[in-house]
């Protein structure tokens, strides 16, 4: 009880907070259990992937080899050696939150979620080898927390990220079905415990912390290497809120690309939402709202953008006359989005040459393709594929034509028919998350791209300058 004596009063009262959670959650483990059981498991795929984030051996490596290497040179630079401190804090803290934690799982021997939902086994059963009767307390979320604890003492000034990712991480061990609620509270508490005995013995030897007010605080050392995070961050930001518009869409394009290249699932988690236990989407193109925006207001849109600029061309051209007072220049503008955007870039290049196969063409969700990332080039479709969406970008065309009108204002209602374009075609198991959000930057991008390029030109197009040489030339070629 010495160590429990030694705490201050707000640590004693998070370990307390923890402690009756787990008893709490004890109320409904068995029916979010349930719960989650009855999830399919494409929509578990990105969790299943998250998951992995809480196994030790992601941590044990890293922090062991910037120890050992610059115990290897022996670095007398302070900052150096506080860096290595901070890893055997790191490795250390997980250690003992490990070993406490596999002790107290062979111990207590309470059933996995996987022996509920299949046998309805809830009673505990004392020293137990078998891993399936090692739920409490999690692992993997005394692994994931003994690191963000660790990061939370040393950096407190961003502890509300930190305990995001740390939930969202360990609510994983429960969505896939490894862990009930509560022993996700019991793994944080020993985590939480563990990363306070191991501060303290480091404050004793003068590493990383000093005390204040019965309270632990960052030293001097640890300060310094948070404040140069933070300029290094403020210094990045800053460049790029220096760069223009392409240089902004193409960072975001990158990291966004990235994200899709390392969680792949995200994309068949997302679909995943909207596939029926029936082994269907929950939309087809019968729905009458689907069939209303698809078949019925869409074409007709497509009609206008494409007849309209042509009209105005000529009531230029021949009556030196406006539509809706509206100059031949954004018409054909937004004729240009339209042709090249939508149709060369998006439905000609992209659509029929990437070749990825759609949601409902591939093995996970009952088809006979396999799944690929976006911006990969395949041939597993061989016409009108998945990557990207023709409906989001043909939608997106909406700013453009706001901007014709001068009504950029209304650019939320733009957005938010973008958005539902976006998620029917989710729905209807045409097309994945990535699909939508590239095909949406791709015309987005083509359409500032043709506006920085057209407002440099007359209002006219010198329309009637044209109409005068076509006269002369047929003059000339008819002398009589």
């Amino acid at each position: 009880m010495t160590f429990f004596n030694q705490l201050n009063s707000q640590e004693k009262r998070i370990s307390i907070y923890l402690l009756i959670g787990a008893f709490f959650f004890l109320l409904f483990d068995y029916s979010v259990a349930s719960f989650f059981d009855s999830i399919n498991h494409q929509t578990k795929s990105l969790f299943g992937t998250l998951t992995h984030f809480g196994d030790s051996l992601y941590f044990f490596v890293p922090t062991i080899l910037i120890w050992g290497l610059i115990k290897i040179i022996k670095s007398k630079n302070q900052i150096m050696e506080t860096i290595s401190d901070i890893s055997l804090f790191i490795f250390l803290n997980i250690l003992l939150s490990g070993i406490v934690t596999q002790i107290s799982k062979h111990i207590i021997g309470r059933p996995r979620p996987v022996l509920y939902n299949g046998f309805e086994l809830k009673s505990l059963d004392i020293i137990q080898f078998d891993s399936k009767w090692h739920s409490f307390p999690s692992g993997h979320t005394a692994t994931i927390f003994a690191f963000i604890f660790c990061m939370i003492f040393l950096f407190p000034k961003i502890k509300n990220a930190l305990i995001t990712i740390a939930i969202i991480i360990a609510s994983t061990r429960v969505i896939v079905g490894a862990h009930f609620i509560s022993d996700i509270f019991g793994g944080t508490l020993v985590a939480y415990l563990s990363t306070i005995f191991i501060s303290k013995k480091l404050a004793d030897k003068n590493k990383l912390f000093t005390s204040e007010n019965d309270k632990l605080i960052p030293n001097n050392n640890v300060e310094i290497i948070s404040s140069n995070i933070a300029n290094l961050y403020q210094n990045i930001f800053s460049l790029y809120l220096n760069f223009n518009f392409y240089f902004k869409t193409l960072t975001i394009t990158l990291l966004l690309s990235i994200v899709f290249f390392i969680f792949p699932s995200l994309d068949i988690t997302v679909s995943g939402l909207f596939f029926g236990q029936d082994g269907k989407f929950i939309a087809s193109e019968s729905d009458w709202f689907i069939y209303f925006v698809r078949k019925m207001l869409l074409p007709l849109m497509a009609l206008l953008v494409f007849f309209v600029p042509i009209a105005a061309v000529f009531k230029q051209i021949y009556y030196k006359e406006k539509i809706l007072n509206i100059a031949v220049r954004e018409w054909v503008y937004l004729f240009s989005c339209l042709i090249i955007g939508t149709g060369i870039v998006v439905n000609s290049i992209f659509k029929n040459l990437w070749g990825r196969a759609r949601p409902n063409d591939t093995i996970q969700f009952g088809g006979e393709e396999p799944f690929t990332i976006p911006w990969l080039n395949v041939d597993y479709c061989s016409t009108n594929c998945s990557f990207v969406s023709g409906d989001v970008s043909f939608f997106t065309l909406s700013l453009a034509l706001l901007i014709i009108i001068n009504k950029t204002s209304w650019n939320t209602f733009a957005y938010a028919s973008i958005l539902l374009i976006s998620l029917l075609r989710i729905m209807e198991g045409d097309h994945f998350l990535s699909d939508t959000i590239m095909s949406f930057i791709i015309t987005y991008v083509i359409i500032k791209g043709l506006n920085d390029i057209f407002k440099n030109f007359p209002e006219d197009l010198n329309l009637n300058q044209l109409k005068k040489i076509s006269w002369r030339f047929r003059k000339d070629s008819n002398p009589d």
